[in-house]
């Protein structure tokens, strides 16, 4: 959730609203020795990696505006073998074509009953080894500012990452007019063995954002090294890559400013030089205890709250933000599906992904469940078919049109397509260059784009996702929901 306003509150009501939320804090210590009360659950002696089913693959919180039941379909088995190969190449290539299409009556696919056709293709691949634990991040505490329904929607992305981690997320709540509402995200938190404490509080949002440094750090255990603010669409693919990279990179006994910058040079123009709060913003312990005595003069700053943050940083220590390249904000407005196919290492976070203001969605959640068979490390990984289609698994598949391949090595090229619009008068690619790297343009031919609308894990460990292809939309055509279902692919994970 990305909001840059301000908000003038006067220095009377401030005061009043210090005392409040300092006395007023819900199920958190407000002591510094000790650790926050989360009222999480045991955990139960299952794989880390069972994340619970939800959703369907059509109707309701699947496949929508199936206006016709008679769809193009074609079907793909993909079944995975661990190896002692070290990590994923960025593109793998498989030894079977994409098949033709039939026409199906979609009523004949149920929820648990896959549709087997005579073109099905079948393969199977080769991963890394699965680890067998979840990533140890004690040493890192999480904070949000949101509101409950907001978080009571993200808990199941939050699964993802959080679940069995040794960490804790503490969140800094809007009061909810529905007094149920509380209870209700807690027990869901509890159910995902998610560690989850809030806190409810009258501040503006941007406010909440700034005083969770200080929440934080009164609910910090003796182990905790790393702080770290998120907003409740910040999403990361491998919670264990971000714990590996930080010890590999960083030294949590320094002092440590570390983010993403944003992807829009002429957006830096008028925010800053900072880390931006969406792909995650890791202060380090000796960091936080330095801006600890400068708390009160920083929150009587009216400004954003990662701005706020940084002017606090810049003008009471010597630390300077440190840009983690792998993090993103992903500042770009309209379809960000070139980021997500570029041929490049997987990102260690992503937001804007339900992004009105951004005019971009994809389902995280729906995105994730392939992890349960592949690992982690599959998501977003590249999967080249021998009639050209390119899997991006999780997120789409594409065929690029003659035009755009026979100017390029396709195995090979680290371009990214330029698929978003230009929101600034004037910009270029080389306003985004700085951080997303070679960019090329838009491809003029037919590109054939098939989008990942819907996932289901079956009760037998297979994850199916279904690949939707649809009509555009005319200009003018104002009725709401997407364009018209051309057509759907389906491919269906499983154990070798």
């Amino acid at each position: 959730m990305s909001i840059r306003t301000t908000h003038i509150i006067p220095a009377a009501i401030f005061t009043l609203l210090l005392i409040w939320f300092t006395f007023n804090w819900t199920g958190l210590s407000t002591q510094s020795s000790t650790p926050p009360e989360v009222n999480i659950k045991p955990a139960e002696e299952e794989p880390f990696y069972d994340i619970p089913t939800k959703g369907r693959l059509f109707g309701h919180n699947g496949i929508a505006n199936l206006t016709n039941p008679h769809i193009q379909f074609a079907k793909v088995n993909i079944a995975v073998s661990q190896s002692d190969m070290a990590e994923f190449p960025l593109l793998q290539i498989l030894d079977i074509k994409l098949p033709a299409s039939a026409n199906i009556n979609i009523d004949e696919i149920s929820e648990h009953n896959s549709l087997e056709l005579e073109s099905t293709v079948s393969t199977t691949i080769r991963i890394p080894r699965l680890p067998h634990t979840q990533p140890d991040a004690h040493e890192y505490i999480f904070g949000v500012a949101t509101t409950y329904d907001r978080l009571l929607n993200s808990l199941d992305t939050f699964s993802h990452w959080l679940s069995n981690s040794n960490t804790r997320l503490i969140a800094a709540m809007e009061p909810s007019l529905d007094l149920d509402l509380p209870d209700k995200v807690l027990a869901k938190a509890q159910s995902l063995k998610i560690p989850l404490g809030t806190i409810d509080s009258p501040y503006q949002f941007l406010d909440r954002y700034f005083s969770l440094i200080r929440v934080l750090h009164d609910n910090r255990s003796p182990d905790t090294k790393w702080y770290v603010l998120i907003d409740d669409d910040t999403f990361f693919l491998d919670l264990a890559n971000v714990v590996k990279t930080f010890k590999a990179k960083y030294n949590p006994d320094l002092p440590y400013y570390i983010g993403a910058l944003t992807e829009d040079f002429q957006q830096m123009s008028t925010w800053g030089y900072m880390a931006y709060g969406g792909g995650g913003v890791f202060l380090s312990a000796p960091l936080v205890e330095q801006l600890l005595p400068h708390w009160e003069a920083c929150y009587a700053k009216r400004n954003t709250g990662d701005q706020r943050l940084a002017e606090c940083i810049y003008q009471h220590t010597n630390t300077k933000f440190t840009w983690e390249h792998n993090l993103h904000q992903l500042d770009l407005h309209g379809d960000q599906s070139g980021f997500y196919e570029a041929l490049r290492p997987q990102p260690l976070s992503v937001h804007h992904w339900k992004s009105d203001e951004f005019r971009f969605h994809a389902d995280m959640y729906n995105l994730s469940l392939v992890s349960t068979i592949c690992g982690k490390s599959c998501l977003l990984q590249k999967f080249k078919f021998a009639n050209g289609w390119v899997l991006t698994n999780g997120f789409s598949l594409v065929k690029h049109s003659d035009v755009d391949v026979r100017h390029r090595d396709v195995d090979k090229d680290i371009s990214m397509e330029r698929t978003w619009d230009f929101y600034w008068g004037g910009a270029s690619n080389i306003h985004f260059e700085h951080s997303v790297g070679p960019i090329r343009n838009p491809d003029e031919g037919e590109k054939i784009s098939f989008r990942m609308e819907s996932a289901l894990k079956e009760t037998d460990g297979r994850v199916r996702q279904l690949y939707v292809k649809r009509k555009k939309k005319e200009e003018g055509d104002e009725r709401p929901g997407p364009g018209e279902v051309e057509g759907v692919v389906e491919i269906e994970w499983s154990m070798a």
